[in-house]
């Protein structure tokens, strides 16, 4: 199922701030002042960036609580008019998004675009002389075209390198969900750039029509035996499939496995989250895109809708990335860099570990996955509902897999045709 999903993180309240998001939207909105005008005006006016910056001064406690005080101060220093200082700030903090960093002998350009509503990936350029690679390619909606096009002239016209969409050699597929892989169809019409993606998930984008039909049949079962009413699976399946519906199938050129190497750097694959997740290292920067992400816990759902997916496979993953050797810095396909990747894996694992014990307490009496999932989120709108399920369920699942859960209903299970299926913890 994860490899359909549209949406596909779960926010971590305690780690993440309500505002951090919005902060870090108006930097790069205000970021606009230090471009060329004259070379911008279609995607950025000043005005807009006046405003960004003079919200940005509304909201010092905000930027106090973040540590962002002083990247204020620089930027506004930077804006009025100092090349020096505006050079300064774009190589540490980036340009409306788009940041530089050393890789060895590459440079690893991240470029920030709206995939969805809301909702803005990372995907990378990795650049040598002789040698373009593209890390993942948006969702192909025109708002992610859009920023693709935009975030590649910053590229040019601020980092002063050539980088075109039509000179990648390659793409490679960090994980074949939507927002990740759906521009590929758009890639292909722009671009000779070839297609790479792990074998887990290449069937996903290349038969992506048929994988919709069959994961629609196997979700839907799904949520009946978690507990959800007929109503609410009909909305479900309307939301799960409506998001999705444009994508096309895309031919792949290679099917990558662990260890393999596209243009010498290498994909470590790390399933969990979907089941084909490559990071991809090059040199001493790891691209995590969705593995290990800065402010919030990636998205889980149960391994029964596909396998390779759920809890078990995600903490053996955070795990395999945590002891990699000489990872200087880490890169997501979300969010700001990551500076220490081993805590980070570690911040995440203890989460689920606290989640995982909400869940065996709020079964002390026997609960659906629905019922879990209603006391641990509330109320969801839209995706989130659906988002909400997998989460709850990928919890649960590992710890009837662990045996700590057993099937409370066993006797109704074994005689129903479409049970609902409750649980309840084991002393």
């Amino acid at each position: 199922m994860g490899g359909a999903v549209a949406v596909p993180m779960w926010h971590d309240r305690r780690v993440m701030a309500v505002s951090d998001k919005k902060l870090e939207l108006l930097f790069r909105r205000a970021e606009g002042l230090l471009l060329d005008e004259s070379g911008f005006s279609a995607d950025i006016s000043r005005l807009a960036s006046d405003e960004a910056l003079q919200n940005l001064r509304e909201l010092q406690g905000d930027l106090e609580r973040s540590g962002k005080s002083e990247r204020l101060k620089r930027l506004e220093r930077a804006a009025g008019a100092h090349r020096a200082e505006a050079e300064e700030y774009i190589e540490k903090h980036g340009i409306c998004g788009v940041m530089r960093h050393p890789a060895g002998d590459a440079t690893v350009f991240m470029l920030p675009i709206e995939t969805l509503p809301n909702h803005v990936n990372n995907i990378y350029a990795i650049v040598r002389e002789k040698s373009h690679v593209l890390f993942d390619c948006g969702s192909g909606i025109g708002v992610s075209k859009r920023d693709i096009e935009f975030t590649l002239s910053i590229v040019r016209s601020v980092f002063k390198t050539e980088v075109h969409l039509e000179r990648f050699d390659w793409c490679v597929i960090s994980h074949a969900h939507v927002d990740h892989f759906g521009g590929a169809n758009e890639l292909k019409q722009h671009s000779n750039a070839k297609i790479a993606v792990h074998e887990l998930d290449a069937r996903v984008l290349e038969q992506f029509e048929e994988r919709l039909v069959v994961t629609a049949k196997d979700i839907d079962i799904y949520w009946r035996r978690a507990g959800v009413s007929d109503e609410e699976c009909a909305v479900l399946r309307e939301l799960y499939s409506s998001t999705k519906l444009y994508v096309k199938s895309e031919p792949v050129q290679l099917k990558l496995e662990d260890g393999d190497r596209v243009e010498g750097y290498q994909a470590h694959h790390v399933p969990g989250h979907c089941p084909g997740l490559i990071c991809l290292q090059v040199n001493d920067v790891l691209l995590t895109s969705d593995h290990v992400l800065a402010r919030i816990t990636p998205h889980q759902f149960p391994q029964a809708l596909t396998p390779f997916g759920g809890i078990a496979h995600y903490f053996r993953s955070l795990k395999k990335v945590r002891e990699l050797p000489g990872i200087r810095l880490a890169l997501g396909g979300h969010e700001e860099p990551i500076l220490d990747l081993a805590r980070r894996t570690l911040e995440i694992e203890e989460f689920h570990r606290h989640r995982l014990e909400q869940v065996m307490d709020l079964c002390k009496t026997p609960k659906t996955i629905a019922g879990v999932t209603e006391q641990l989120f509330g109320v969801q709108e839209r995706y989130g509902r659906i988002l909400a399920i997998e989460e709850a369920g990928a919890h649960v699942e590992y710890l009837h897999q662990k045996g700590r859960l057993k099937i409370a209903n066993l006797d109704e299970v074994a005689r129903a045709r479409d049970p609902v299926i409750e649980y309840v913890s084991v002393s």
